[in-house]
């Protein structure tokens, strides 16, 4: 499978781990998984937080773009992602403290995946394996 790979940390997570209380902090994974059908138009993301901006990724169908961060002690780490596809658009938190519990429920521990199709996105606490997400898919929002 072709995949893009990123890993960051968050600017706020960075600063608890200078002070030593990265161990107090859980490490999260977010996957953005390209599940449209293969075409003409290529799912275009930009995912950022407060202080990290990935800019402008172009996936195509089985790829995905992944991260992984400490949430901050103070729980507020955010990140969002504006979607882009076939003249459609979309933009939604794809990580924050209420989404936080629903991403420890999965296989593999604190996993925030959102599989993009063309009727939406959908939710998986659950890491992307070769074949793709496992495991049941929550829709989560449509395209406008």
């Amino acid at each position: 499978m072709n995949h893009v790979r990123m890993i960051d940390a968050d600017a706020d997570a960075d600063a608890d781990a200078d002070s030593g209380l990265d161990a107090l902090t859980k490490v999260f994974e977010v996957n953005v998984y390209d599940n449209l059908p293969n075409g003409n138009s290529n799912l275009i993301t930009h995912c950022q937080s407060k202080d990290n901006d990935f800019g402008n990724h172009k996936l195509y169908l089985n790829q995905y773009q992944r991260w992984s961060f400490h949430q901050n002690i103070f729980k507020t780490t955010l990140y969002f992602c504006y979607f882009t596809w076939n003249g459609k658009h979309q933009t939604f938190d794809v990580f924050n403290k209420h989404l936080a519990g629903d991403c420890q429920t999965g296989v593999g521990g604190n996993v925030c995946s959102w599989i993009v199709k063309s009727d939406g996105f959908y939710f998986s606490p659950n890491r992307l394996t070769p074949a793709g997400p496992i495991g049941n898919l929550d829709k989560r929002y449509n395209w406008k």
